[in-house]
């Protein structure tokens, strides 16, 4: 009987010893950490192995309309036009168009434009900032910018 005992828990000890590690052939890039063969991503990268930066989705031209408001809220003129979104200075920025747009929270498309100074050849000194958000190929954000004291607002919506 101790001899059956024996093999039986050498055959489960041999069997148990045997299995494979399922992260044994999977590398996971930027941070990524393999669960179960399963890559799980550091905030910012998306993918299979982890090497897709999540900003990269949001790369080229949006084709809309720029508005713009006065202080009173009236009409100030729009501009109908490609908007360019590229890469900005760090892991969860954008460039558009010369305003950074942060990416909120990692796998989420939201974004704010903080507090920039723009010079403008025709305004002078400009200080823009506001919010918009990603959803699908579509980009829309809004927001105000000071021009010598007065505020105008903007906003902003087209298709990739």
């Amino acid at each position: 009987m101790k001899t059956i005992k024996l093999l039986l828990l050498s055959g489960i000890i041999a069997l148990t010893s045997c299995a494979k590690d399922p992260c044994v052939d999977t590398t996971c890039y930027n941070d990524g950490v393999c669960d179960d063969g399963t890559c799980l991503c550091a905030d910012w990268y998306e993918g299979a192995d982890c090497s897709t930066e999540e900003r990269t989705k949001y790369y080229g031209n949006y084709i809309g309309v720029l508005n713009f408001f006065d202080p009173d809220g009236m009409s100030a003129g729009s501009s109908q036009g490609a908007f360019p979104v590229s890469v900005g200075s760090v892991i969860n920025e954008l460039d558009g168009d010369g305003l950074p747009f942060v990416l909120n929270t990692s796998g989420m498309s939201d974004f704010a434009i903080p507090i920039t100074q723009v010079n403008d050849p025709t305004l002078g000194s400009t200080f823009w900032q506001g919010s918009g958000s990603f959803s699908g190929n579509i980009l829309s954000f809004n927001g105000a910018f000071d021009v010598q004291g007065d505020t105008y607002t903007f906003s902003f919506t087209g298709t990739k």
